[in-house]
């Protein structure tokens, strides 16, 4: 099948590429090591044989949420976008300055939301460096805002976003008094500029689709028109966060209020809009025979939308949160895994495979979350704190650890085996 005429007009280099997919899939790897060390860190004997102390595991918990979020998503962003040489190595220098100081066991954790971090200077040069980063491959992206053609138009609306996000977190840090504690400081800091990414992996899922579908169908889940719109829609909401800034004050809770506000305005309407015209696809081919392709889009489909539903049923502090959110960023990766599996490095060996583990494996873990919570399961809770005194809670929690676990099994065949075939650099001259 001929490539789509729009993906002909993007800045993708085959080379560049590769080095941007090693950044992503390896901040991947790193935080799966990460977690290991947290499960032995955690482990009777086996913890008294590592060199850290009793705060490690809060640190490399730290470091794992940014890297499998923060640094993968912004790689990835990277990657479609074509940055260039100088946002490739910014961004792989702050991913490394990111891990040394809990490697070192330094600096004091703050579990805030969106951007936990460490209190040390190398972790916050980090995470500099991997925003100047982002920040110019945006700049890169952006002028293709005037493209006529859909796919360049998104990720052009994508790196505007990722510049929202970025002027976000600086307007925060101006704004916050210098005297404010350290924890609710890194909260308020990184809460606005959090919600707008939110944004940006909402669009990176829908990048994916469009791709995808054109990839395997030979047509876009949307009509063009359609498609600049949806985009534009969330673009819209993203350029108005900064906004907010300037109407309330950020220690204020109508702060907080009005940037969740903005996500339940803008976030449902436009993947639902493009993930109908999705499943019209999937059910017009459905006689056809699969692909890694067809299982990625359908299982994140499946996924994303659990995620969006359970968004409507959320407890106070139950774990039906984190069964929103795991799933709606389940959904996310196993886009983006199909993207890669089938468009960047076609022909990968266990594709499909890893997307069956990985996706089915959400489903399992997000519908146990939402029973337990249901159920009364508190969130953030371990042990005897999470007070499992039913068989149906019991059953539910069990449920989460064995999607949990079919789950990371996919994720470690996908990392993989996609960093056997970008080292085997066999596919470094293919445009993608």
């Amino acid at each position: 099948m001929p490539a789509p005429r729009d993906s002909l007009t993007l800045p993708l280099a085959g080379e560049r590429l590769r080095w941007w997919l090693l950044l992503a899939v390896g901040a991947l790897a790193a935080a799966g090591v990460l977690a290991l060390l947290l499960v032995l860190s955690r482990t009777p004997t086996v913890q008294d044989w590592l060199p850290w102390g009793s705060a490690f595991f809060h640190r490399a918990l730290v470091v794992h949420v940014v890297l499998s979020f923060q640094v993968w998503f912004l790689a990835l962003f990277g990657a479609v976008a074509g940055g260039g040489r100088t946002a490739l190595v910014l961004s792989t220098g702050g991913a490394v300055l990111l891990i040394l100081p809990a490697l070192a066991d330094r600096g004091e954790p703050s579990l805030n939301n969106y951007v936990p971090v460490l209190d040390h200077p190398l972790f916050f040069a980090g995470l500099a460096l991997t925003a100047a980063g982002a920040a110019l491959a945006a700049l890169r992206a952006v002028p293709l805002l005037r493209s006529p053609e859909p796919l360049p138009f998104a990720i052009a609306s994508a790196g505007a976003t990722v510049l929202a996000a970025l002027l976000c977190f600086a307007l925060a840090g101006w704004q916050i008094p210098a005297a404010t504690d350290p924890a609710q400081r890194y909260e308020r800091l990184f809460w606005g500029g959090g919600h707008v990414l939110q944004i940006l992996n909402t669009m990176l899922l829908m990048i994916a689709w469009h791709w995808l579908a054109e990839r395997r169908f030979g047509r876009a889940p949307l009509p063009p028109p359609l498609t600049r719109a949806v985009f534009a829609a969330l673009l819209a909401f993203a350029a108005a966060a900064p906004l907010i800034y300037a109407r309330t004050d950020v220690p204020r809770l109508a702060h907080r209020q009005a940037f969740t506000a903005l996500l339940w305005l803008g976030l449902p309407l436009p993947p639902l809009v493009m993930g109908g015209g999705l499943a019209r696809l999937l059910w017009q081919r459905r006689g056809e025979p699969s692909s890694a392709a067809t299982l990625a889009v359908a299982l994140s489909l499946l996924v994303f939308g659990l995620g969006g539903i359970a968004g409507f049923f959320l407890g106070v502090a139950d774990t039906r949160t984190p069964s929103h959110y795991h799933a709606m960023i389940g959904g996310v990766n196993l886009a983006v895994m199909g993207l890669i599996l089938t468009v960047f490095l076609p022909r990968t060996a266990k594709a499909r495979l890893s997307l069956h583990l990985y996706g089915w494996g959400q489903v399992l873990h997000a519908l146990g979350f939402f029973l337990a919570g249901a159920a009364g399961v508190p969130r953030k809770t371990a042990g005897l704190d999470q007070g499992l005194d039913s068989v149906g809670k019991l059953a539910a929690m069990g449920v989460v650890g064995v999607g949990g676990a079919i789950a990371v099994l996919g994720g470690v065949i996908f990392v993989a085996t996609v960093l056997t075939r970008l080292l085997q650099r066999e596919d470094g001259d293919e445009r993608a």
